[in-house]
């Protein structure tokens, strides 16, 4: 009988993996000569400023908050403010972050700013004094965009506002304190100013005096002086004269840290406000320190105001252009630097040394523009200048101007928003010819005056080997259309017979193109296999007949299936597989010797499918090389080429088949030794497509072995030699372990009847520790392809240990003894604690686990050929682009289901029902202990949890009175979309139950049907279950193609103790 879907399935959420706190870097401590650096250019001021963030964190936040965090940082020029940092918080992009998160991101920006290096403080925190910026592509140079010559009209209108990029985020730098320039005379002392004295005659002193904040200084011996205001000139004078009071004392003045002063940056900048920076300080620093003009403010106009007058007006084009920094003045207290609106704005695109937009002052002419785009360029033609103009805010036109030689350039005014456009030149290389293909000087060559083909290619010596000299092809463009026209010519007869029908004049921009003789034909190459040893000689026109192989690749997979045979007990085809592995590691290859003799063990043990493995891995591992044809190439001459001969290659006897155009095959047989020894009789004469195969000596040698299994050091194969004994052969294995049981061992042969038509295994037992003494009745000798198998001394090292823990006088983990039960374990325990809740044990086992890890993943693959096969057959049915894409989100929906069930883990748990020791012992519970188990007993528990389609999931206090309805009423009741019918009971022991019960059910314990009304009480709820309500899942159309879901998930909920859940 079909189900339908009762059960929950699990939703697995991805968490956000974003991290805030990237954009908010952590304080940190501030040594004090950093702090004296940062206060001697920034002042107090500074602590309240906010750090500016490295672009790049930005960009490795996820889509959508990078978007953010970008909008944020543009609004404020790379700086991330308090406010900026409240409004990306309250984004929901940024929403849902946990802890966790928060804390792994501010480790992160931790590391950044240590690999940073050190900097300024400012607002307690340290401004990297150099930024490190993701790279950008190279742009091309200016050389190459002199040199390179477009479509015409196709230049990039993408430009940049010219000098901004000067405050950009790779340009800031903050400058300390500058203590390496001298002070002026005129430099105007006042409070926070250092006075260094040296006073030396009658005292030898040296003093670092501050002005303080009354002006004054305090001259040990001396006294107060008040010298606020005075110039360093006036205060020298003064202190040297208040020093002369000293008879015999000399003194000498200089200046130390100086003072920092107050300015206000306004106008149209990033970041306009107060600051406090150096004594030194000039508009450019200010600028810098504001983050530079806006979009919209004026490079050109800034404005240095003091006490309400202008000082002067400052261009930066004058600093950028011609590096003029006379009108960059010193600052002082209380000075503003004002930014006004930019002026007339006109962009230069195209064939110029620095397209950009630039901003007008005095000149609004188009040579003053060029002058300030550094001119134009060689690729520029300038016959045709373009200007995209708005007129009166009406219209947009355009104005083509011919200006060859620049001389009304001077004439022509522009206006606000004009965009210039210099155009590239169309002709290129209108005095050239090309020689292509098969020479040793291809490329552009002067096209002069009556030059000819044998102008171009001189001579037999301009070509490279091989070269077809009965055809040579010439392309032309044929005026005035400059159609193609394509002019064969015999190159032959020009280079040998100077035949002027052939050696045509050449015109601009031929293309001359020679050909090999192996463009038109197929090279002659023959090839080579077999015992060769594969380095094929690249000078000798040879090379690997297919892409090498991936040895790494092959060995990892001969180490899976020597790991299967360890875990198969197959110890002797295991350690001949690990030799095999080792030598394709070192050597690159594998002797075919050792891969045939382990198929024909791997085939005679039962294991044919490893041994069709192993073939494959023969074969990709055979070495084969192609080798062009000479004109008279030999057998001798393809060995060399191929690197010569393997130690294993059969000499008597190699072979060349021989294919002709119809495809007819011959073989042709050679003394390959002969052969080597130029013997005319046996090195051939090879022919295109010859395929050449050198055999193995193994193909004709059978190799025979012994081997020896069990409990010896070395266990595998050996070379078999006569008279080999079964002493010398535990020998070669290393020897018996301390675990072999030396009473008895046992010779396995191989035994071919009377007329070879079958072969039979005998067996016969021997007594090993006599054997290895020497006893001639044991020691016998042995056969090719005998085995012997030492055994192993009974329970050797078969101790096992079992783990107890939860409510028990002395849990631990305990050896146990073979039977030994459970009661046994329990009562050496110590029996139960008092507050053990015996309902609840928790009893797993490794080989339980092992069984439904199997199951479950038995499961998954058949989900998994019903669902996703189904899934493709119906989309490839689809008709509509609707129908596909609901189709292909049904298919996505099946994959991410069949993830889930992948991903289960069997917990191995054991269904157990403990009870006194007394009824313990002897119950079908008292079961015996293997190696690995685990019993947990919990303390007693008294709630019980709901869980699934209920309006509220949660735990309550267990009533002995309540049924499962009245639990899941306490949960608010079913969901709407839960399936009532179904709701079923996880209990504490680990079973599961249903609990919607009918009329007729089934009574388990006494195995019969009853009647609900006279059937016997069953206890549904017990203190630890847990109560689950099923979604109904026939909401769903695909998931009603599972058969048998209900017991598929219920069982699933038993074996790895998951609740799916889908809604």
């Amino acid at each position: 009988m079909k189900r339908t879907i009762k059960n929950l399935i699990l939703f697995l959420a991805v968490s956000a993996t974003a991290c805030l706190t990237t954009l908010a870097p952590p304080g940190q401590a501030q040594t004090p000569a950093a702090n004296v650096t940062a206060q001697s250019l920034l002042g107090p001021e500074a602590a309240q400023q906010t750090a500016p963030l490295p672009l790049d964190v930005c960009r490795k936040l996820p889509a959508d908050q990078r978007a953010v965090c970008e909008a944020e940082l543009k609004k404020t020029g790379g700086w991330i403010t308090p406010e900026a940092l409240e409004t990306i918080k309250a984004r929901p992009e940024y929403k849902g972050l946990s802890p966790e998160e928060m804390a792994r991101g501010k480790q992160m920006l931790e590391q950044k700013e240590k690999i940073g290096g050190t900097g300024v403080e400012r607002s307690g925190q340290t401004l990297p004094e150099k930024r490190t910026l993701i790279e950008e592509p190279r742009e091309r140079s200016l050389f190459d965009r002199a040199r390179k010559i477009g479509n015409y009209q196709d230049i990039s209108v993408d430009l940049k506002p010219f000098g901004y990029d000067f405050f950009g985020d790779a340009s800031v730098r903050l400058l300390t304190d500058r203590r390496d320039v001298p002070v002026p005379l005129k430099y105007v002392i006042g409070p926070g100013d250092e006075v260094k004295l040296l006073l030396w005659g009658r005292i030898n002193a040296q003093y670092s005096l501050t002005v303080d904040r009354d002006g004054k200084i305090t001259i040990p011996q001396i006294g107060p002086l008040f010298v606020a205001g005075m110039t360093f000139e006036d205060m020298s004078k003064q202190v040297v004269k208040q020093a002369e009071q000293v008879v015999g004392t000399n003194v000498d003045i200089s200046m130390g840290s100086l003072k920092t002063i107050p300015i206000f940056v306004l106008g149209d900048v990033r970041r306009p406000g107060s600051y406090t920076i150096g004594s030194f300080a000039t508009i450019t620093d200010a600028l810098l320190m504001a983050g530079g003009p806006t979009e919209i403010g004026s490079m050109r106009g800034v404005q240095l105001k003091r006490r309400g007058a202008l000082v002067t007006t400052f261009d930066l084009y004058d600093l950028l252009l011609k590096g003029d920094k006379s009108k960059d003045v010193t600052l002082m207290a209380g000075d503003v630097v004002f930014v006004p609106v930019t002026g007339p704005l006109v962009g230069v695109a195209g064939n110029v040394r620095r397209p950009a937009i630039y901003e007008l002052k005095e000149r609004h002419d188009l040579e003053y523009i060029f002058d300030l785009a550094g001119g134009i360029i060689p690729t520029a033609d300038t016959q045709q200048i373009q200007v995209e103009r708005i007129v009166k805010n009406e219209r947009q036109v355009v104005l083509d101007i011919n200006d060859k030689t620049l001389e009304t350039a001077s004439r022509i005014r522009l206006q606000d928003a004009d965009l210039v456009k210099i155009f590239s030149i169309v002709d290129t290389n209108v005095n050239a010819v090309y020689l292509n293909g098969n020479v040793k000087r291809p490329g552009k060559y002067e096209m002069k005056p009556g030059m000819r083909l044998s102008d171009l290619v001189k001579g037999p010596e301009d070509l490279l080997k091989e070269t077809y000299l009965d055809y040579a092809l010439v392309k032309r463009l044929k005026p005035p259309g400059r159609e193609t026209v394509l002019i064969p010519v015999n190159l032959g007869r020009v280079l040998f017979e100077r035949d002027p029908a052939n050696d045509i004049e050449l015109k601009r921009e031929d293309r001359v193109f020679v050909f090999s003789r192996w463009f038109f034909n197929d090279k002659p190459v023959i090839s080579i296999e077999g015992e060769i040893r594969g380095d094929c000689n690249a000078e000798q026109g040879a090379k690997p007949d297919r892409k090498r192989v991936d040895t790494g690749a092959v060995a990892a997979e001969i180490k899976i299936m020597e790991d299967d045979l360890r875990k198969q007990g197959a110890f002797s085809p295991a350690n001949a597989l690990r030799e095999i592995g080792d030598g394709i590691r070192t050597k690159g290859r594998a002797p075919a010797d050792a891969l045939r003799v382990l198929r024909e063990d791997l085939n005679r043990s039962g294991r044919p499918a490893l041994a069709e493995r192993l073939r494959d891995i023969e074969n990709k591992m055979k070495i084969a090389c192609t080798i062009s044809l000479a004109g008279n190439m030999r057998v001798k001459d393809a060995i060399l080429s191929a690197g010569g001969l393997t130690s294993d290659s059969y000499l008597e006897k190699g072979e060349i088949v021989r294919t002709n155009r119809q495809r007819d095959y011959k073989t042709f047989y050679f003394d390959v030794e002969r052969a080597m020894a130029d013997d005319s009789g046996h090195n051939l004469e090879l022919q295109d497509q010859d395929r050449i195969v050198i055999h193995s000596v193994w193909e004709q040698t059978y190799k025979k072995n012994v081997s020896v299994d069990g409990d010896v050091a070395k266990p595998g194969n050996y070379q078999y030699t006569d008279g080999m004994t079964v002493r010398d052969l535990v020998f070669k294995g290393g020897n018996i372990l301390e675990s072999a049981y030396v009473e008895e061992a046992e010779i396995s042969s191989i035994v071919v009847e009377r007329g070879r038509k079958t072969s039979k295994t005998e067996r016969r037992v021997i007594h090993l520790k006599k054997a290895l003494e020497g006893d001639p009745a044991e020691n016998v000798i042995l056969s090719p392809y005998d085995r012997l198998f030492v055994k192993r001394i009974p329970e050797w090292g078969a101790m096992k240990f079992v783990t107890v823990s939860g409510e028990l006088k002395f849990p631990g983990r305990y050896a146990v003894h073979k039977g030994e039960k459970l009661s046994s374990l329990i009562e050496r325990a110590g029996g139960y604690a008092p507050g053990a809740y015996l309902r609840g044990a928790v009893f797993t086992r490794q080989s339980v686990r092992e069984l439904q890890q199997q199951g479950l993943e038995e499961m998954t693959r058949r989900l998994e050929k019903e669902l996703l096969v189904q899934g493709s057959a119906s989309v490839s049915a689809a008709l509509s682009a609707e129908e596909i894409r609901a189709k292909e989100v049904e298919m996505a929906q099946k994959q991410k289901f069949i993830e889930t069930l992948r991903a289960l883990k069997a917990q191995g748990r054991m269904a157990i029902r403990l009870a006194n020791l007394r009824l313990l012992k002897g119950s079908e519970y008292d079961i015996e202990l293997e190696d690995g188990d685990r019993l947990h007993i919990p303390q007693r528990q008294n709630v019980v949890n709901v869980m699934g389609a209920v309006m509220a999931q949660a735990s309550y206090v267990y009533l002995d009175r309540f049924t499962y309805k009245d639990y899941i009423g306490m949960a608010g009741g079913y969901a709407r979309y839960a399936d009532e019918d179904s709701t079923f009971v996880l209990k504490a022991d680990g079973s599961a139950r249903r609990l919607a019960r009918g009329f007729v059910n089934w009574n388990d314990n006494r195995s019969r049907w009853e009647l609900a009304a006279f059937g016997e009480e069953i206890k549904d709820i017990e203190p630890g279950d847990v109560i689950v309500v099923p979604e109904e899942f026939g909401r769903v159309a695909w998931l009603r193609e599972i058969r048998d879901i209900t017991q598929i998930v219920m069982n699933t909920a038993v074996v790895a103790a998951v609740v799916l859940k889908l809604f």
